[in-house]
């Protein structure tokens, strides 16, 4: 159980790994130069996070109340906690313990905006969480609770708020009878639970007898959700449960210490920057480290060293050192965790210098004769894991711009932006960047590909109101002729949920009732509406032809849609009834229109049967003409086919 919420815990893990708190996604760039995603569907992805998490779970006291009061439908609890109880994770696993497995599930946060809420699902489950706020802040978004709770009520939801214990003296009246104090789960049993599933079993008694024993009742979640990496870690060196719980101890309690006892030792800047290039590239060539190390020296603006170079020591007895080893070529620590402590110190007190790792860092992945795809990966993933730390958004922000701009370089862009807008931290600044940009100055192709991808694959999963807001400012700039990575992004993420279609569409149809129209929302409605979801309400549908009708002015997309229509009618079961209805009465018995309706009509009835539906182009043309006459007062010729005819 972890503060993280619903993240996952790594341990012992090779390869790619991801240590935030959302998705992973892995971004490449294939031989036509497109952006692809390869994971899987990414609300699957969380549904199964969801499911580990639950399975893992350990209830503190206060859950089975919490538990109960969302048994029936319409329900909402606020749970409140300590810091580091593991507050939000058993929020997560109460929603996901409630309800039946299909109901969705969305995280709605106090950044998000009115426009950007939207309407809920039939069952939808609803997470707030509160703990990261001020004080202010807190009493601002109890407003923001009870219009979801008035929610969840009328859909048969369920609404879980997390509150900080500091927080509950906040609470308004009729706020605080959804209140239940969770307390802190048995860190042996969560510790225990965890190892079992990571395939090491071991007793609550064994726990307490080792050298983790005195931290079980103490440590924050997120500090056992570390120990069990660690001593997961450990174990693939060999070895008793008892050295793994050793060496998993040191390094969470005295490695910092070390590193830092080490560093001031180090009379040399090359050697402290060979150290950090290591801890950023462990696991990397040790060549590569070399290098890179003295590109570093050069960023930060280090003197050369004037001695000949067989004059001063190898890279063997450099690595060794400062402590380091090389297996196979490869660059590593002697030490668990010393690598990632090393990152920390060296993160945390030379902040002036953060400007500087970041174009090394840049300059590191522009180079692929040294490193490889994983590394260049793993390395940007560490920049990015410790200046999200440190709350250095400006520079990761500053960087995917920078990035994104070069085709190689947008999937590790993408990575940065990822992380980003999932963290727990620094998520909500970084979708307000992405905001800007949405909303800004016209984007290079390239970062307009890859924020598309992030708002349908990655910040729909727990935003999908932001996601579609900022999808729709990006496909609004698109023209029809130009890249359509927004629109096809934002076409899909609709088409997944009946509710942010429905969102989308009131958008656009807001859009185009301003005094002055937004041009492209009339391209996106006719992409909305064909086909016309049957769901849609007519007065929907005839407000957006209107607008259609007021702001194209028959231009040929606007024809092209209506010829759509009429072939869409050959198939409707009702023979096209209501879709010739729409497009009459959007009409509002203008004569202009209603003529060029007409001559449409004839044009398509006179073309090709290419695709033959149940009824044929005439018949359909022909009730249309009718319809057509009947808003003008005509009344057909007795025995005639259709008012004025075909």
């Amino acid at each position: 159980m972890s503060d993280h919420g619903d993240a996952t815990w790594i341990g012992n893990a090779r390869g790619q790994t991801h240590t935030g708190s959302g998705n992973q996604y892995n971004y490449f760039v294939s031989d036509t130069d497109r952006l692809i995603r390869s994971g899987g569907d990414p609300l699957r992805i969380a549904a199964e996070r969801r499911l580990w998490l639950s399975e893992r779970f350990v209830p503190p006291d206060g859950y089975a109340e919490a538990l109960r009061k969302l048994e029936e439908p319409g329900t909402a609890v606020l749970v409140s906690g300590a810091e580091g109880s593991g507050r939000r994770t058993a929020a997560v696993v109460l929603l996901h313990c409630s309800g039946e497995p299909g109901d969705p599930f969305r995280e709605v946060t106090s950044d998000d905006q009115q426009a950007e809420l939207g309407e809920l699902s039939h069952g939808e489950r609803v997470l707030i969480d509160l703990t990261d706020l001020s004080d202010q802040q807190v009493v601002d978004a109890q407003g923001l609770m009870k219009s979801y709770w008035a929610k969840v009520e009328g859909v048969a939801g369920r609404l879980v708020v997390v509150l900080s214990r500091d927080h509950e003296h906040l609470l308004q009246p009729d706020v605080r009878q959804l209140l239940i104090r969770l307390g802190r789960p048995a860190g042996g049993e969560v510790l225990a639970s965890h190892l079992g599933w990571a395939g090491i079993e071991v007793s609550v008694p064994e726990l307490r007898q080792s050298s983790l024993g005195e931290l079980l009742d103490s440590s924050p979640m997120r500090e056992l959700e570390r120990l069990h990496e660690l001593v997961v870690e450990a174990s693939s060196a060999g070895g008793d449960f008892a050295e793994w719980a050793d060496k998993a101890g040191a390094a969470l309690s005295e490695r910092l210490d070390e590193v830092a006892r080490q560093i001031a030792k180090l009379e040399d800047g090359r050697q402290r920057a060979l150290l950090f290039t290591a801890a950023m590239l462990d696991g990397a060539p040790a060549v590569a480290v070399f290098r890179l190390s003295d590109q570093l020296l050069t960023r930060v603006g280090h003197p050369e060293d004037e001695r000949p170079r067989l004059d001063r020591a190898d890279l063997r007895q450099r690595v060794r050192d400062l402590g380091m080893v090389v297996e196979e070529g490869r660059i590593g620590f002697t030490k668990l965790a010393y690598a990632a402590a090393v990152r920390d110190h060296v993160w945390s007190y030379y902040p002036d210098l953060r400007d500087a790792f970041g174009a090394w860092v840049g300059d590191a992945i522009r180079a692929t004769t040294w490193l490889d795809a994983p590394d260049r990966r793993r390395m940007v993933a560490r920049f990015t894991e410790q200046a999200l730390q440190a709350g250095d958004v400006g520079l990761l922000t500053d960087l995917v711009a920078s990035w994104a701009k070069e085709n190689r370089l947008l999937p590790v862009a993408m990575l940065v932006l990822e992380e980003g807008v999932t963290s727990g931290t620094c998520g909500s600044a970084f979708r307000a960047k992405t905001y800007e940009w949405s909303v800004g100055p016209p984007l290079p192709t390239n970062l307009v590909r890859g924020l598309a991808r992030i708002c349908v694959d990655v910040m729909a999963v727990r935003h999908p109101g932001q996601a579609l807001v900022r999808l729709h400012h990006l496909a609004r700039r698109e023209t029809a002729d130009g890249p359509r990575h927004a629109r096809d992004a934002l076409r899909e993420l609709v088409g997944r949920d009946r509710y942010l279609y429905l969102g989308l569409l009131s958008r656009v149809l807001d859009g185009l009732e301003r005094s002055e129209p937004v041009l492209s929302d009339a391209e996106i409605f006719l992409e909305l509406v064909d086909p016309l979801p049957f769901w849609v309400s007519d007065r929907d549908a005839v407000r957006g032809w209107r607008g259609m009708l007021a702001v194209a002015s028959f231009r040929e997309a606007c024809e092209a849609g209506v010829r759509n229509w009429l072939e869409a009618a050959r198939r409707a079961r009702d023979g096209g009834e209501r879709l010739l209805g729409i497009l009459v009465r959007a009409a509002d018995g203008r004569v202009p229109v209603l003529s060029r309706y007409y001559l449409l009509a004839h044009e398509w009835a006179a073309g090709p049967e290419d695709h033959p539906g149940p009824v044929s182009r005439a018949e359909v043309a022909t009730r249309f003409c009718r319809k057509i006459d009947h808003v003008q007062g005509i009344e057909p010729l007795v025995g005639a086919t259709g008012g004025r005819g075909l």
